[in-house]
């Protein structure tokens, strides 16, 4: 080799030793975002902040939350989809981002192709709450009263499941006289509701626990087939004669598609040891969460179920837009 072929040679050994660490860093080198579809306070947020803290000690890098609330998770759900599928950013959502999406597909957001499901964790039950000075303690003394005058009840958004469940009691007890206020998030339905700003609200359970322990608002029922271990006190919808209106909320983590499968089961391995710890299975029941977690593959065939009955059920109540 001459004396410029060595030359040239060495330069590329060099020159490759600056760019190998770039390109072959393992993950994760740098911090973890997870992008939650919801604003802070409602229970999708709590879940992402419990996983997030456990997770930056398993991965040895920063895992911080990052709320992106708006269209029941559809816009957090399009940011992560056209994200670099490196692994940083990942999605933490709800079965509200589905119906949205199904709700409307002008959204340009169709969940099994434009996000790849790693994990599910933490299902939650749907509380209806009444406002203090409504004065009523139950389910069935709502219904009675909204026969006799007008009330408004406050969700998360349009298309979200507290929205959808409620709309399911409306169906089950007909002469209500109830009109629907959409809240970006949990925790701005319940503050109003607080407030005595609307009369009731359907919020998933976390977030609404607090402030019914509190006496702070007046909780009527429970979507969950049994009662919540945070909330004993509060009966099931079914216990009130509504065992049609049975619904939970999962906490789902997504990755963009084409993310490397070594780094998406990184993720996955990662979320639910964490749920699997004894402390985060005591957080989560104190709050109102069921403690499990349901691995990649099996969320991914319940979504593909989930999607099909959703799609079915807003195809015959006319709520599809076009």
């Amino acid at each position: 080799m001459s004396k410029i072929g060595r030359v040239f040679a060495l330069c590329c050994v060099i020159l490759g030793s600056w760019l190998a660490p770039a390109s072959a860093q393992p993950f994760p080198s740098r911090t973890v975002r997870l992008i939650v579809g919801f604003p802070p306070g409602g229970g999708v947020d709590a879940v992402a902040r419990i996983v997030a803290d456990k997770m930056t000690g398993l991965l040895k890098q920063p895992v911080v939350v990052e709320n992106r609330g708006g269209a029941a998770g559809t816009i957090a759900g399009k940011q992560v989809a056209n994200s670099d599928a490196d692994g940083y950013t990942v999605l933490v959502n709800s079965n509200s981002m589905v119906i949205s999406a199904l709700m409307n597909p002008k959204a340009g957001l169709v969940i099994e192709r434009d996000l790849y499901a790693i994990a599910s964790v933490a299902p939650q039950a749907i509380v209806f709450v009444a406002a203090p000075d409504l004065n009523v303690k139950s389910l069935n003394e709502m219904i009675a009263l909204a026969r006799t005058r007008p009330l408004n009840y406050g969700t998360p958004g349009p298309g979200s499941i507290p929205h959808l469940v409620f709309e399911q009691l409306l169906s089950t007890a007909p002469g209500l006289q109830m009109q629907h206020v959409p809240f970006q998030g949990a925790g701005a339905a319940l503050t109003a509701t607080v407030a005595n700003q609307i009369d009731v609200a359907s919020v998933t359970l976390p977030p609404a626990v607090p402030l019914i322990t509190a006496g702070k608002v007046n909780g009527l029922a429970v979507t969950g087939t049994v009662r919540s271990a945070a909330l004993p006190q509060v009966p099931t919808a079914a216990e009130a004669g509504h065992p049609s209106v049975v619904a939970t909320v999962w906490s789902g983590f997504f990755v963009p598609p084409k993310t490397p499968k070594a780094v998406s089961d990184q993720l996955e391995q990662a979320i639910l040891q964490v749920v699997a710890m004894p402390e985060v299975k005591e957080k989560l029941a104190s709050l109102g969460f069921e403690t499990t977690g349901t691995p990649g593959a099996q969320f991914r065939r319940e979504l593909t179920a989930e999607i099909k009955t959703w799609a079915a059920v807003l195809q015959k109540a006319n709520l599809i837009q076009n």
